[in-house]
């Protein structure tokens, strides 16, 4: 339990708060240390319980998430931020994500996609909702921002891998679903990240989408 990624839970909604506690609960990956009902109270709460990744509520009254954010990275630029909220505008998004957020969630996402996001967090991924990852792309296509396509030089696991990053899984869960360890997926997205110049899964999805290789 040493090991478990400390989390801190910010909502001004007691009952998103107490569903949260429930499924943090029973998941031996992740421990809840602490929690705050409004962006004010953050960092205090992280000053107090030093959490490795904080889940953050965007819209509270008072200080927003967002500035939240921002307050708590200057406190620690090294705590991962993921952002959990009903928005789901690619632009409420970019905000947050723009603010230092390294994920963003709809409160619709089922708790192991919730904790499953942490967990990655923690190792240093950027989640974000398979649907507001489909509006980003969506957007830049038809704001005319994409690039010429080319044709990639991938291996058939390499496309595999971005199939699947466009669903959302996680590096463990695209580990498990292919039969390979998760170094090896890490290794893969690190190729992918520099064969296209690219930096993240996001990115990774609307140069796929932009080649044909995925739909959303």
């Amino acid at each position: 339990m040493s090991d478990a990624v400390r989390v801190l839970v910010v909502d001004d909604e007691a009952l998103v708060r107490h569903a949260l506690r429930a499924f943090i609960a029973d998941d031996e990956r992740i421990t809840l240390v602490g929690e705050a009902a409004d962006g004010s109270e953050v960092v205090d709460a992280c000053k107090q319980v030093q959490p490795d990744v904080v889940l953050m509520d965007i819209k509270m009254p008072g200080v927003s998430g967002v500035e939240a954010t921002k307050r708590v990275l200057e406190w620690n630029p090294s705590c991962r931020i993921v952002a959990l909220t009903t928005f789901t505008t690619e632009w409420r998004a970019l905000e947050v994500l723009h603010a230092g957020a390294c994920g963003y969630l709809v409160k619709n996402s089922t708790p192991e996609q919730i904790i499953d996001a942490v967990v990655a967090a923690h190792a240093g991924d950027r989640v974000v909702s398979p649907e507001v990852q489909a509006r980003f792309v969506r957007a830049a296509i038809e704001s005319g921002a994409t690039r010429t396509p080319s044709a990639p030089a991938l291996t058939d696991r390499e496309r595999q891998v971005i199939e699947l990053i466009a669903k959302g899984l996680s590096n463990a869960e695209i580990a498990e679903e292919l039969h390979y360890a998760e170094s090896t997926v890490k290794a893969d997205i690190r190729h992918i990240n520099h064969l296209w110049g690219v930096e993240n899964r996001l990115q990774i999805v609307l140069r796929a989408t932009e080649l044909g290789i995925i739909t959303l």
